[in-house]
């Protein structure tokens, strides 16, 4: 069964809302989305009222008709990719840009049916949406939007103002980094917690041990590699946002490691949107402060970092200094939270923080360490413009040396080896050259998070300027073997090589890692290996008919193998009755039946009919005659050898007829052929004189014991 798309994720949300409306409520939603013509059954609305949100024109003609600050708010949820919000959030922000109404412009984009509200399985939908929004809590109430009407609002103007400096605009010093900072940071946490869980109260935040250790933690309280501001409490930062890009799920009131999502296999800039999306889920942080639960009201964390962000939007080189200054003018709680000390200069140091300490380092932004402007990454995200081009790949980035450490070099990670290498090393240090230890306990939770130990040599060859030291390897072999698995693939692509040396250069080159033969192999996740590194011949469609593969010689007991034909299930078939036989020409396979071999066939319950549908299968004929011997010569009557005359007729007529004949027929012992009959020696004299009465002459061959009879 295919996956479920994200599209159809959402819209399955969107339906299951709809179905919890009370009728009048539906028909209002559906009346302005859809525009009905008729009273339609309740089933219909809600499934055109789905589609409806995919239909790019319809829904671009209801933006349009949305008032302004509705058209803002839905712009919002756009450009910040996050597509659920908590209202309080949302109000906060369109008060910043000029709409103190409230909850107004959301209860307008709820009517029109462009977002949704998150209802509580444990309670009954009021009926309205103002009612629905005091029953789940000003502070908690949370909405979201399909992406199909989200990605068509991004285009809104927020009537920002332009901040730029036109000084700077010509700058050449600005500089940007790699956006590798945060995805290390966050791994580096995700093992933290696959390690040991970490509580959380009741209000969501941390037990003293638990932000003592991530405070304190030497990779996650290390400083950034390309820091140009602080970011106080990284670890916990760190701790909130993995959570909320979903490396982390809550579990009976504890943090729990999930698997890493699919974004981290795509690519950099994915895992980046993955990133800035999930922050507005982070509540606990503050620039200045580091780690700051709120005990009552809304952090300003969420609106006012993505107002900063696009502040940059509208600029093209803007100073903090200018951002701080708009937003303690315009943001209605922002200033109120900054510590007095950051009073005199308007809480430019918590705009420096946030844009150098947290959007530099994810690549959002570039800087010359005093000014700002959008990077390609940020102007992709924030301002429609194409994706940025994929650095140049170096995937030999890794150095294993024999003390079990392993030296990473940044140029070459990617979010698919650091979440690997997360799994089964330990990060030791995270900068230009991360440093990472292999050790017993990491292997463990390695092998418990489902990998085995060729997924791991695999992923230190592939990807290492060297191969592993065998002192290296000899060590995870003994830490793997106190973890013995069996390990189950639902599906895996086999590769068969043409000789045992082929698949051992493959096994070099860390194109396939596990030797299920000494001829195949496959990669350690069951997964397609490099094509490009193979010279294909041929591929099985394993629910079609056998293919004839296989051809005998004309002794009956050598098997060629025809290697164009052959399929991989042909070598585990043929092992059962037949031997290998040594290789005499490269890419030519022999097998040789043998009497062992077929006798074990049959006492692992094989009968003689299934070695012939075999052979029929597989050669187009049944087993040979040798064959046969070897497999019915021992349960047949033990044959005989006697003395007997042999008597060679010139055609068949004459031995028709001395076998008819009463006189000669008596004198016969058996017919060997069409022309070749056997006789007693003693009854070689009397047929002389039975044959003499029709003129017939019976005379002695060349050879002993070979008698010709001819007809004078």
């Amino acid at each position: 069964m295919p996956p479920i798309s994200e599209t159809e994720e959402w819209s399955d949300r969107v339906r299951e809302v709809l179905t919890r409306y009370p009728e009048p409520l539906l028909r209002l939603v559906a009346g302005r989305l859809i525009k009905p013509r008729l009273n339609q059954p309740i089933d219909e609305l809600i499934e055109k009222s789905v589609s409806t949100l995919g239909n790019p024109p319809i829904v671009d003609r209801r933006i349009r008709e949305l008032p302004p600050a509705s058209r803002k708010a839905i712009a919002l949820i756009g450009l910040s990719r996050q597509p659920r919000w908590k209202v309080g959030h949302l109000i906060t922000a369109l008060s910043a840009l000029g709409h103190p109404e409230g909850f107004a412009p959301i209860e307008a984009l709820l009517e029109a049916g462009l977002i949704c509200p998150e209802l509580s399985p444990h309670l009954t939908f009021p009926g309205e949406f103002a009612a629905w929004y005091g029953q789940a809590g000003t502070l908690t109430a949370m909405v979201f939007a399909h992406p199909g009407v989200a990605s068509r609002a991004r285009g809104e103007d927020l009537e920002l103002p332009d901040l730029s400096d036109p000084e700077h605009e010509t700058s050449h010093s600005f500089r940007s980094a790699d956006g590798l900072e945060w995805p290390l940071r966050l791994a580096a946490v995700w093992q933290q917690v696959h390690a040991a869980p970490v509580r959380l109260t009741l209000a969501s935040t941390l037990f003293k041990k638990d932000q003592s250790r991530l405070q304190v933690d030497e990779v996650l309280a290390s400083p950034l590699a390309d820091q140009l501001a602080p970011a106080p409490d990284g670890g916990i930062l760190a701790l909130y946002w993995a959570r909320a890009a979903q490396l982390l799920e809550d579990a009976d009131g504890e943090l729990r490691a999930s698997d890493f999502p699919t974004a981290w296999n795509t690519g950099l800039v994915a895992v980046l949107t993955q990133l800035v999306a999930a922050l507005p889920h982070v509540e606990t942080w503050d620039p200045l402060a580091g780690y700051a639960p709120s005990d009552n009201g809304l952090s300003p964390f969420p609106s006012a970092s993505l107002l900063a962000l696009l502040l940059c939007r509208k600029a093209a080189v803007v100073s903090p200094a200018a951002i701080a200054t708009w937003l303690w003018e315009h943001h209605p709680s922002w200033a109120g939270t900054l510590p007095t000390s950051a009073t005199p200069d308007r809480g430019a140091e918590w705009v420096h923080n946030f844009l150098l300490g947290l959007a530099f380092p994810l690549g959002l932004i570039e800087s010359d360490g005093e000014y700002v402007r959008l990077s390609a990454l940020g102007k992709h995200l924030l301002a429609g413009g194409p994706e940025p081009t994929a650095p140049p790949a170096f995937p030999q980035t890794l150095l294993v040396q024999p003390n079990a450490e392993v030296l990473a070099y940044r140029q070459g990670l990617t979010p698919a080896l650091i979440g690997m290498l997360t799994r089964f090393a330990r990060w030791k240090g995270i900068g230009p050259a991360c440093t990472l230890e292999l050790t017993p306990e990491q292997t463990y939770r390695g092998l418990e998070s489902g990998l085995t130990l060729p997924m791991m040599m695999q992923t230190l060859n592939r990807h290492g300027t060297r191969p592993v030291p065998a002192s290296v390897e000899d060590l995870l072999q003994r830490w793997s073997n106190k973890r013995e698995r069996i390990t189950v693939f639902s599906s895996a692509v086999l590769v068969e090589f043409p000789t045992p040396a082929d698949l051992d250069a493959a096994v070099n080159r860390g194109v396939v890692s596990l030797r299920l033969t000494d001829r195949v192999g496959m990669t350690a996740d069951g997964t397609e290996p490099g094509l490009s590194q193979l010279r294909l011949l041929a591929n099985r469609d394993y629910e079609s008919k056998p293919q004839r593969c296989v051809s005998v010689a004309e002794d009956g007991i050598t098997l060629i193998v025809d290697a164009a034909q052959s399929d991989l299930l042909l070598e585990a078939e043929i092992g059962r009755f037949a031997e290998p036989a040594p290789y005499e020409s490269p890419g030519v396979r022999r097998f040789r039946l043998s009497p062992p071999f077929l006798r074990r066939a049959l006492e692992q319950g094989l009968t003689l009919g299934d070695i012939d549908m075999w052979f029929q299968e597989r050669s187009g004929g049944p087993l040979s005659a040798t064959g046969r011997l070897f497999l019915l010569g021992p349960k047949a009557t033990a044959p005989t050898a006697e003395n007997l005359l042999v008597v060679r007729l010139p055609s068949a007529e004459l031995a028709d007829g001395l076998m008819q004949w009463p006189d000669t027929r008596r004198l016969i012992s058996e017919r060997l052929g069409p022309t070749t009959l056997s006789i007693e020696p003693e009854a070689l004299g009397p047929l002389k004189e039975v044959l003499a009465e029709v003129h017939v002459n019976l005379e002695t061959a060349a050879q002993p014991g070979e008698i010709l009879a001819n007809n004078p």
